[in-house]
């Protein structure tokens, strides 16, 4: 789990444990033994703190009671030293009114005694990305400097991309909701970041909620908490993302996956600063920034009754409109060369400026549509740039590319179910001839592929339901799409 630092060098990440009980270490250390993470410990939270600020972890996870103090007053002062740190809460096997005040200060998540090792790997991760979304920089083209990897970047120069940047510049210096709207892949996520990192609350926590992973119930528990017995299921009370992100912002992907009484509700925070707990009476003050996202345009929607008016007239004073790529003219270029560049200095395929697209390849990218947009563009040279094993892309590579994209490949898919997924005997005839070694993995990683293509396309894109038709945790899906090459943008349904 090696990381770009924000000055272009690998680094790993780091993990730091406060609990006076030696064992908490050896078992995170245990949980975490797959991934390339280090880990240090500390005994009391003086010696935490004094850690803390030297080692410069990305996770903190932290005991509630320690030899020379309780942990809330420790969480407090890492609020005070680096608010955006996020910290794993550890408590007792009874104590959630402990771990509810605990997330109302800003504690990521909570573990709760004993500890589990998929528990304990499963919010390491998800603590990690978000660590990562605050912290990786967010460049704009007046900054762009294309020897830095250890950041995301905006590229292109059109008009339309011209008016983003505006726009990203005017939502930073006022404190409104903002709704970003953009084809699956145009990059609505590095929009929304562009505009936290340049933005007032900059020093406070960001927090993504992709809220086609949920339930209308658990949308709504995510977002505002709720009490016990609000719902089934609901045994506890639980804070909510807007409480937790107190001072911060929160964004929330796909507006479309909101309930109608749950729209409601956000029109009132948006309107009165004010949140409901689930199952609650009393109204909460809220000190939250909103940036909403959609791939499918909201007026039409409202038009259809999906987002209702209130919500989206409270939304359309400041919209962000991003161009699919197919619009974006000269930019194609630019962006093939910043990817090919990027994938040439991190993956040191090459060196930097020494591979080229052949004027075919060029021809072909510039007549598809990119119905993925920007993110299939790069998964596309990925690909493309990994078999060529060569200083030029030539168009054959491309094509390959381009008709193995999950999209490309859903007009064969009755034909791929019927013949079993993909016809094995050629497969393997076809590794053999090419001199295979690696025969039993090549072959499971191709049937991997395929299964997770179908429940994917089968479950548009929904992680939390894939995870469940597969048997598997929602991180280690991730992880599979990721080592797979899959690209999850390609599976969301934009109907």
């Amino acid at each position: 789990m090696t990381t770009q630092n924000y000055l272009g060098s690998k680094r790993e990440r780091r993990v730091l444990v406060i609990d006076d009980d030696p064992s908490v270490a050896t078992v995170v250390s245990t949980a975490l033994s797959r991934e390339e993470v280090r880990i240090q410990h500390a005994n009391t939270g003086t010696n935490g703190l004094q850690q803390l600020v030297q080692f410069r972890p990305d996770v903190l996870i932290l005991d509630h009671l320690l030899p020379d103090g309780e942990g809330l007053q420790i969480l407090g002062r890492v609020n005070r030293i680096d608010a955006r740190l996020p910290v794993l809460f550890v408590t007792s096997r009874n104590s959630s009114e402990l771990a509810i005040q605990a997330m109302k200060q800003g504690a990521f998540d909570f573990l709760s005694k004993p500890l589990q090792l998929e528990k304990i790997q499963e919010k390491t991760q998800q603590a990690m990305e978000s660590r990562r979304l605050m912290l990786m920089p967010v460049q704009l083209p007046s900054q762009l400097d294309p020897m830095i990897d250890g950041a995301d970047h905006l590229i292109g120069q059109c008009p339309r991309m011209q008016e983003v940047y505006k726009a990203i510049g005017r939502a930073a210096a006022h404190d409104v909701p903002v709704l970003i709207e953009g084809e699956i892949g145009t990059g609505k996520e590095l929009v929304a970041r562009a505009i936290y990192q340049h933005g007032r609350r900059k020093d406070r926590p960001f927090i993504k909620v992709s809220c086609s992973d949920f339930s209308p119930e658990w949308l709504e528990s995510e977002l505002f908490g709720h009490e016990p017995n609000a719902f089934p299921g609901a045994t506890e009370r639980r804070i909510g993302k807007i409480e937790q992100c107190h001072g911060g912002t929160v964004m929330l992907e796909e507006i479309s996956a909101i309930s109608q009484p749950l729209q409601s509700k956000l029109v009132r925070l948006i309107q009165d600063k004010t949140f409901v707990r689930a199952g609650g009476n009393d109204p909460i003050q809220a000190n939250t920034t909103l940036i909403f996202s959609s791939s499918r345009n909201t007026e039409r929607m409202t038009a259809e009754g999906i987002i209702r008016h209130d919500l989206f007239y409270s939304l359309n004073s400041f919209m962000i409109q991003i161009p699919p790529l197919r619009e974006r003219g000269e930019d194609l270029v630019k962006l093939i060369d910043h990817f090919v560049g990027q994938f040439c200095r991190v993956e040191r395929i090459a060196q930097a400026g020494a591979v080229r697209t052949s004027p075919d390849a060029l021809r072909l990218m510039s007549d598809y549509s990119w119905p993925g947009n920007v993110s299939e563009l790069c998964s596309v040279l990925r690909r493309a740039l990994i078999e060529s094993r060569g200083t030029v892309i030539a168009g054959d590579y491309l094509r390959n590319a381009l008709r193995d994209m999950p999209r490309n490949r859903a007009g064969n898919e009755s034909k791929m179910l019927s013949d079993h997924a993909c016809d094995w005997e050629d497969f393997i005839h076809e590794k053999i001839e090419a001199g295979s070694c690696d025969l039993y993995s090549d072959s499971v990683m191709e049937m991997e592929r395929h299964v997770l293509t179908i429940i994917l396309r089968k479950t548009s894109g929904n992680q939390a339901k894939a995870a469940r038709m597969l048997g598997i945790t929602r991180t280690s899906l991730r992880k599979k799409i990721h080592y797979l090459g899959l690209a999850i943008e390609e599976f969301v349904s934009t109907v």
